[in-house]
């Protein structure tokens, strides 16, 4: 018996079409963000169909292609495979897939694609992802660092997934795009679902000038989203503005900056606690700016979950982000690769006009209440899956 778990409660509703969910997750809000899409995409497909959702499916370790890169990397100064999806993973992967997948469901529905490309479809399925394996590798390696060829392996199984795929659901026009042009591919299937922010938004904005103007950094991996370079920022605007203030929650910064006068370490909050949840709200309701001049993202849902209470921010013209922020009317957007003094500017420019930042804080709220919604997501996923099972 399968059934659709989430906040500890076993749902089973009459749907149409079942939908057999495939992830490698547990479905649970905490974690980051890629929990936090995977929860939502589950309770939106929930709304339409019967989600037959089997055990996460943990990706297996190739220990011994994991040794044998690391010899040829660290040792022979050779490029290694990438053992992650070494071919043996990716069989036991479909293995999994093949056993774990429920006899009477109409269609496949995964999340994420590359781990998954070994299997051999039996009924149609679907593909939700941020970005392909292509453009999260540019994003995060050297590729002097990898066999070419083992890459290709990847590149090549992947595009025949997403090309015999039901329909690919992209969070991006950017994602979207990237992987059409890096498999060559028509992208006839290819369509744009968007995010939205993980938690629900407050029926208002909820913040009260009280003098003190506050900063929010929101980041698993501190360094990653360029928390190091709003440190630099805070210390260089901190003589000048004395209200300034900063909370950072996810990643523990470094002791030099945690130190600083006026800087908060919230630590990681779950949103899956209602404390924690009623704090993150909180904090997000009572923030002037969020700031993240991310260094590797594709997609980052902290820009209209922190927007959908009000919140401008101040982030890099990169990856997808430009589709999350309107540039001068939701926040200010540094051209990559971007620095301190970069980020230190934009933030003196809130500051500096109180007015136009006020501006931004209601378009911010408004465009993000109306575009960035987990029910329109669904909804457009479900107008596709129903015609594509008709």
């Amino acid at each position: 018996r399968h059934c659709f778990v989430v906040d500890g409660q076993d749902r089973i509703q009459p749907h149409r079409s079942k939908l057999a969910l495939i992830t490698h997750l547990p479905l649970q809000r905490s974690g980051g963000g890629v929990y936090a899409v995977s929860w939502q995409i589950a309770r939106q497909l929930q709304r339409h169909f019967s989600v037959q959702v089997p055990a996460p499916l943990t990706t297996p370790i190739d220990r011994a292609a994991r040794l044998l890169s690391r010899i040829r990397r660290r040792v022979l100064r050779l490029p290694g495979s990438f053992f992650a999806f070494s071919p043996r993973v990716l069989r036991q992967v479909a293995g999994l897939v093949s056993a774990s997948m429920p006899a009477d469901s109409q269609a496949a529905f995964f999340r994420s694609s590359t781990r998954w490309v070994g299997w051999r479809p039996d009924r149609p399925y679907f593909v939700h992802t941020d970005a392909c394996f292509h453009t999260f590798f540019h994003n995060t390696f050297q590729p002097r660092e990898f066999l070419r060829s083992d890459l290709q392996r990847i590149w090549q199984a992947e595009a025949g997934f997403l090309d015999r795929a039901e329909a690919v659901f992209f969070e991006s026009a950017w994602g979207l795009e990237k992987a059409r042009q890096a498999y060559a591919l028509s992208g006839r299937n290819f369509m744009v679902a968007r995010v939205a922010g993980g938690i629900e938004p407050p029926p208002a904005d909820l913040r009260t000038p009280d003098g003190r103007f506050r900063l929010i950094t929101m980041a698993k991996h501190f360094q990653q989203k360029g928390g190091d370079l709003v440190g630099v920022a805070f210390k260089l605007l901190k003589p000048a503005w004395p209200q300034l203030t900063w909370h950072i929650l996810g990643g523990p910064p470094p002791v030099d900056i945690s130190s600083l006068p006026d800087v908060h370490y919230e630590g990681f909050l779950r949103p899956d606690l209602p404390d924690e949840l009623q704090k993150m709200r909180t904090l997000l309701s009572t923030a002037d700016l969020l700031v993240h001049p991310t260094r590797e993202d594709t997609n980052p849902l902290v820009l209209p979950e922190a927007a959908s209470f009000g919140c401008p921010c101040v982030s890099m013209r990169a990856f997808a982000i430009p589709e999350l922020v309107a540039d001068g009317e939701t926040g200010l957007l540094i051209d990559p690769p971007g620095d301190a003094l970069a980020v230190a500017d934009a933030i003196r420019s809130c500051l500096e006009n109180p007015q136009r930042t006020a501006l931004m804080r209601a378009n911010a709220r408004s465009r993000s209440l109306r575009y960035f919604s987990w029910d329109a997501v669904g909804d457009h996923m479900a107008d596709v899956i129903n015609q594509r099972l008709q």
